[in-house]
């Protein structure tokens, strides 16, 4: 359902999720997750340590069980939804069929539908599955960094964080391929493609990931960046919500100019990212 949605279907649903992604709802979450940040990142004054791969769980959790108006634990819904992600894409590489694969990716998008509410209702199940996979991926990857570049010049910046976000947002790309079926025939780089002919588009490429490092004072330009969020009837509808979240976290850390002590890949996930990514406090404003 996640990739497959169209026509009259997917029109409905992204109608019934534009209120709470536009702009005043964005506003809403921010209420949420700034107090959350808040909490979380209150060991690095005192010199420890926070993993921010697990800040991301909690706060993609939180902010999904509030746009479904969800009661659960918002880590037990992180952890569903994860889950049921990775399932999905173990049961669809390409390659001989794995035995028990289907059934394990419908039990584990089952326990995520259960879990959010009543059972039967996918798109709860697939709006959490979205929110929290490319999150608990971008997050993480977009802070190591802006720690390894030396960005947090730019990011302790108003005017320049926004960008540095967007920025960031276009080389992690956490959606770096994107299903698609061409709707007419065509021709791409010299091949041709016939109408029907299902694509897997690499995100990143097009928005030149490859190519340039992110630089808020040079930015690849809103042309470019925001293709990482897809194009058209089928972009995604989070983006005001990914970049104002991610602009928050920013302008959260930089006045610790964290450094990371600890990294591990996240080998399961449905897209790539880092299981544990720990960081403390580098040089403070205070100390500067």
């Amino acid at each position: 359902m996640l990739f497959d949605q169209e026509g009259g279907g997917h029109r409905a649903d992204r109608r019934g999720l534009a209120g709470s992604l536009g702009g005043a709802g964005v506003e809403d979450l921010r209420s949420l997750w700034r107090p959350l940040l808040v909490r979380r990142l209150a060991p690095l004054d005192r010199g420890g340590e926070v993993d921010l791969a697990d800040l991301a769980r909690e706060l993609s959790g939180a902010v999904v069980c509030a746009l479904l108006g969800s009661g659960a634990d918002p880590r037990a819904v992180a952890g569903a939804a994860a889950e049921a992600a990775a399932a999905s894409v173990r049961s669809h590489l390409p390659g001989p069929r794995r035995p028990r694969a289907e059934a394990a990716a419908a039990r584990a998008a089952d326990r995520l539908r259960r879990l959010l509410g009543p059972a039967g209702e996918a798109l709860p199940a697939m709006v959490a599955v979205a929110a929290v996979n490319t999150t608990v991926a971008a997050l993480p990857r977009a802070v190591a960094w802006c720690a390894d570049a030396g960005l947090w010049e730019q990011a302790a910046d108003e005017a320049l964080r926004p960008v540095l976000a967007d920025e960031l947002l276009r080389v992690t790309s956490a959606s770096p391929l994107l299903p698609r079926v061409a709707a007419a025939d065509g021709v791409v780089g010299g091949c041709p493609v016939r109408g029907g002919d299902r694509l897997l588009l690499v995100a990143r490429h097009a928005a030149g990931a490859h190519r340039r490092d992110p630089d808020a004072l040079r930015p690849a330009g809103p042309a470019v960046d925001r293709l990482v969020f897809g194009a058209g009837p089928h972009a995604c509808p989070g983006a005001r919500l990914a970049r104002a979240q991610l602009a928050d976290v920013l302008g959260a850390l930089a006045p610790y100019r964290p450094v990371v002590t600890r990294a591990r890949v996240d080998r399961g996930a449905a897209l790539p990212g880092w299981r544990v990514l720990t960081v403390r406090a580098g040089v403070s404003e205070a100390g500067a």
